[in-house]
């Protein structure tokens, strides 16, 4: 899974701020295929480890608190 995560100090963690907001997965059409909720709060490392190709397996975006969130996708 690929997941925006900062590695420079000049950009910006997309992370911050929707520890807790629920994750948005969409087709690469932009359906929503699930909405999942942290059961602590999120981190890079727990979301790099879903496997979101099982809720869309021809590709994904993935957002967090509203689709306006982009925080990462399949096609990177």
């Amino acid at each position: 899974m690929i997941i925006t995560r900062p590695i420079h100090q000049e950009t910006n963690d997309l992370l911050i701020g929707y520890e807790f907001a629920e994750l948005i997965v969409t087709d690469l059409e932009g359906a929503v295929c699930t909405k999942l909720s942290p059961r602590t709060k999120w981190t890079h490392d727990l979301l790099e480890k879903l496997d979101l190709f099982q809720y869309s397996p021809d590709g994904w975006n993935a957002y967090l608190g509203d689709t306006s969130n982009w925080i990462g996708s399949s096609e990177i």
